[in-house]
């Protein structure tokens, strides 16, 4: 799994995201991800655009899964230069329905963002995330497939906290060998101020060591 978001130096682009906030379900086991995402920034007259790295690392033992990662975003604005930060992503998740033998799987998850290289002297802002994820296990020739949708809440933290809802999705493929590709799709990257909201989608690979 892996949880996305950043937030950006300007105001004017802050808690923007570039990649979608994952919720496919608790893996037993390590696994190392790398995403890179696209977004779309709109607000009225302005149409910016958002791509990002981030590399993941998820524990899963049990019900329970943790996951940290490491986002770098660049914001392209359709005015002025590019504006790019880097943050600090974790999360946990806790699976309340679904086993070895049940191929449908349901996870609570909470999530939390934020940059660890803001301006001196400026105060940090972050984003959280809390949202319940369903994920369905479809067993193939040699792949498995794994497509997911999670509903959430996002919680945004700059000159006071906003509540906003979202909906991230997508398919994840596994080979027997232990590495997977993934494509996701996240309705609210982030956002900046009630006239302004990232949409985007990410593709990434990694590998699950059992």
């Amino acid at each position: 799994m892996f949880l996305a978001g950043i937030a950006l130096v300007s105001d004017a682009a802050a808690q923007i995201s570039g990649i979608p906030i994952r919720n496919a379900g608790v893996t037993g086991g390590f696994g190392l991800a790398a995403d890179f995402g696209l977004g779309s920034v709109k607000s009225p007259g302005d149409n910016d655009k958002s791509r990002a790295l981030g590399v993941t690392g998820a524990l899963g033992f049990g019900p329970l899964g943790l996951s940290a990662g490491v986002i770098r975003t660049t914001i392209d604005p359709a005015m002025g230069p590019n504006v790019s930060q880097t943050s600090l992503a974790a999360a946990a998740q806790f699976a309340v329905f679904g086993g070895p033998l049940v191929p449908l799987k349901v996870t609570w998850q909470a999530g939390l963002i934020q940059p660890f290289d803001a301006p001196e002297g400026a105060s940090k802002p972050w984003r959280g995330h809390l949202g319940v994820g369903a994920a369905l296990a479809i067993p193939a020739v040699a792949v498995s497939i794994r497509p997911w949708v999670a509903p959430r809440v996002d919680l945004i933290r700059v000159d006071g906290t906003q509540i906003k809802g979202a909906v991230s999705g997508g398919v994840d493929f596994g080979l027997l060998s232990g590495l997977g590709f993934r494509l996701a799709y996240d309705s609210r990257l982030g956002w900046a101020g009630e006239d302004r909201s990232a949409s985007g989608f990410s593709v990434g690979v990694g590998y699950h060591f059992r």
